[in-house]
């Protein structure tokens, strides 16, 4: 796999941090800088330079069969049917696993490059690579904890004598119990000042001297 060979071409393309590469019209991987052999590079089914996996679109495909990832494999079928030219930037989120079985997620950014040299005779993209695996951890983290918090919503009946609430099994519950079963509530026990004056009168004066 060759490199760009203009020297500020090379310092600009090997200096970046995100995984490059630049594909022509038939996908095929004509370079990529330090980052991607770093990093996607040793992550190929086949690192065989010469292997098939050269394609961009096999190596998604690749990726995808040995991820066992139906979306990754539809992103590159929709690659596909776009076709070329290169008429539009395009930009997808695609897991790889480690050699360790360790999932990495990669935003990839597909942008066509123009025609500045009059020698090139053929469509290039440059496809970025950005590292977002601790962002999806966190996209994740988030969701979960979103599925735990429950919240109760619309009408509850509740019995208007001695307020038990009817679930949705129809069965009578105590206030405490059904909060505690639909939220993440917990119960201690106290004694109102009106409770207090009615359940235990002589008590009265007591809370009267507070007030």
């Amino acid at each position: 796999m060759r490199h760009v060979t203009s020297d500020l071409e090379r310092l600009s393309f090997h200096s970046i941090t995100h995984q490059l590469i630049i594909v022509d019209h038939d996908w095929i991987i004509q370079s990529c800088n330090r980052a991607w052999q770093q990093e996607l590079g040793q992550l190929l089914p086949n690192p065989d330079a010469n292997s098939t996996h050269r394609h961009y679109l096999h190596l998604l495909e690749a990726w995808a069969l040995q991820g066992k990832n139906a979306n990754m494999a539809l992103v590159a079928q929709n690659l596909k049917e776009r076709g070329t030219p290169f008429s539009r930037n395009h930009t997808y989120d695609i897991c790889v696993y480690t050699v360790y079985n360790e999932e990495r997620w990669f935003r990839v950014e597909l942008t066509p490059l123009s025609h500045t040299n009059s020698n090139l005779n053929t469509d290039l993209a440059l496809i970025a690579h950005m590292n977002i695996t601790e962002q999806k951890k966190t996209e994740r983290q988030l969701k979960k904890a979103l599925s735990d918090v429950r919240t109760l919503r619309g009408l509850l009946p509740i019995c208007a004598v001695c307020k038990q609430i009817k679930d949705e099994e129809e069965h009578w519950n105590s206030v405490e119990s059904y909060l505690e079963k639909h939220t993440h509530a917990e119960f201690t026990h106290d004694i109102c000042p009106e409770c207090i004056r009615r359940l235990y009168p002589k008590y009265s004066n007591i809370l009267d001297k507070r007030s």
